[in-house]
């Protein structure tokens, strides 16, 4: 059976010493200091942000701060441009990577120039260097992964084109950042996205990502997963599908030699609008989907991603956050969201948290990085806001989700929603059709999302219906089809309808 672990945690916080964890919020001496990705290295926590100048004109610069696994501040490091401008990162791009040397590597942007920057950190958090690569031709650039190579580093991430769509690259650089070659990926009259990467070995990085060639169909979307050879940029594989289960992929990992777990977003109509689920699925490495299940509270709320780590245990923690289904009567407007999951696939845990800030009912809590401490334990980072004040944010866990044992508590709530064939549940009249099929589904699960493919997979109809909607196939050729159908809440059915004109 899978739990669900709810943990609401507003202002009452025990000292670090006496517990498993923490709940934490840090003011350091810089106006508006935050974080927005984490790594752990060694048992050092590593924090990833931004904070503004304590003196006049208050630039917008980077922030650096580690801690030790107790959550203690070791030492920070207030990152500036040297030109005068304003620095920038952000959840879901910017990347930070310990090196090979001890020190840092870390991409950001430059606000004011819309120039994507590269930036080495020495071990005591001083700059090394700071490469800026000017672009003239496109509207902005973002980095959000950096892969160190033996004599250099691969960094991967989208442009904003001139035909404000986006388009994925990667540039090769030298140790000093100096680039070697930079290289388009993609199409120039679609959005293609590079949103993470894995180094599969030393001649193969995976990217993944999506690609939107019709924003207003859901046919026009799917998912991107490209390996390619970090030397040269050449493409090694590909698998950007025409029509898939799957949606955009965020994040990807070996389980065996042969198959991979990811993590994406699926578009889903609820009518009469376009909403997104977050999804598990596994894939072998020939990109067959071998399973795929949607999770979170549901449809219409919306919930995010942004960090994912293994775990000593052989499964998977994630850090996000989860919008609140009802922001009038709720403790927070957004949570902290951590929740952890099996190769299998199955939920393990989810656990929604709030930081320990003044006024925690209008406050938005945001965890965009997580990593595992020698212990087994975990620590997430990010921020929470509250009435203009923004802080820096950290918290300690336990491998069964519990910040302190006092607080930890088991309680019933959602379960994450899978695709469940329910073939007794799902009718499908007249079978065979002519020029209309009509849907009879457990009564509450309307409206639905109705898709039919060939038996090789093609989709061929797309259509949103209510409960007394029928689905039209009178320009479908007659023959046998899969009838996909997903309900409001989540749930998946399948069945055969057989198409017959004569």
């Amino acid at each position: 059976m899978r739990l669900t672990i709810v943990l609401l945690w507003i202002a009452l916080a025990y000292p670090a010493f006496s517990q498993p964890g923490f709940n934490s919020t840090y003011h350091f001496d810089y106006p508006l200091n935050h974080f927005r990705n984490l790594i752990v290295h060694q048992d050092t926590v590593v924090a990833y942000g931004m904070a503004r100048t304590d003196t006049f004109p208050y630039r917008q610069c980077l922030f650096v701060a580690r801690f030790d696994s107790s959550g203690v501040p070791i030492d920070q490091a207030l990152i500036c441009d040297a030109l005068g401008g304003l620095l920038s990162m952000d959840i879901n791009w910017a990347e930070i990577i310990t090196t090979s040397d001890g020190g840092f590597a870390l991409t950001a942007g430059s606000f004011n120039r819309y120039d994507g920057m590269f930036i080495k950190l020495k071990n005591n958090l001083s700059v090394e260097f700071a490469q800026e690569y000017e672009d003239s031709v496109n509207l902005v650039e973002f980095y959000n992964s950096i892969v160190e190579l033996p004599d250099g580093y691969l960094l991967g991430g989208y442009v904003q084109s001139p035909n404000y769509l986006a388009e994925s690259f990667l540039r090769r650089v030298d140790k000093h950042g100096n680039s070697l070659w930079f290289k388009y990926y993609g199409k120039y009259v679609e959005t293609d996205l590079f949103s993470y990467y894995y180094q599969l070995n030393d001649t193969t990085v995976a990217y993944v990502g999506g690609y939107v060639n019709n924003p207003n169909s859901l046919a026009g979307r799917g998912p991107w997963i490209v390996l390619i050879n970090p030397e040269n940029g050449k493409i090694i594989k590909e698998w950007r599908p025409a029509s898939s289960a799957a949606g955009t992929v965020h994040f990807l990992f070996p389980l065996t030699d042969t198959t991979w777990l990811i993590y994406g977003k699926k578009t889903l109509q609820v009518s009469p609008v376009q909403h997104v689920r977050p999804y598990w699925a596994i894939i072998d490495t020939a990109f067959n989907l071998i399973d795929m299940r949607l999770f979170g509270p549901g449809p219409l709320i919306s919930n995010f991603i942004w960090d994912i780590e293994p775990t000593p245990d052989g499964n998977f923690i994630a850090a996000g956050e989860l919008y609140a289904a009802n922001p009038n009567t709720e403790p927070a407007d957004i949570y902290g969201w951590l929740y952890k999951v099996s190769p299998e696939l199955d939920s393990l845990w989810s656990l929604q948290l709030i930081a320990p800030v003044p006024e925690p009912k209008v406050s938005g809590n945001y965890l965009g990085g997580v990593g595992v401490l020698s212990s087994g334990n975990m620590v997430a980072g990010g921020y929470s806001s509250y009435n203009g004040e923004i802080m820096c944010w950290l918290v300690k866990f336990s491998t069964d989700g519990c910040v302190d044992t006092l607080w930890c508590a088991v309680t019933p709530d959602w379960e994450p929603d899978e695709p469940e064939i329910q073939p007794r549940q799902l009718r499908l009249y007249p079978n065979p059709a002519q020029e209309a099929v009509f849907v009879e589904l457990p009564e509450g699960d309307y409206p639905v999302w109705v898709e039919l493919y060939t038996l090789d997979g093609r989709l061929c109809h797309q259509q949103a219906i209510d409960l007394s909607d029928a689905i039209d196939v009178s320009d479908l050729f007659s023959g046998y089809y899969i009838c996909r159908i997903i309900g409001r809440n989540g749930h998946w059915y399948f069945s055969r309808v057989v198409i017959c004109h004569s």
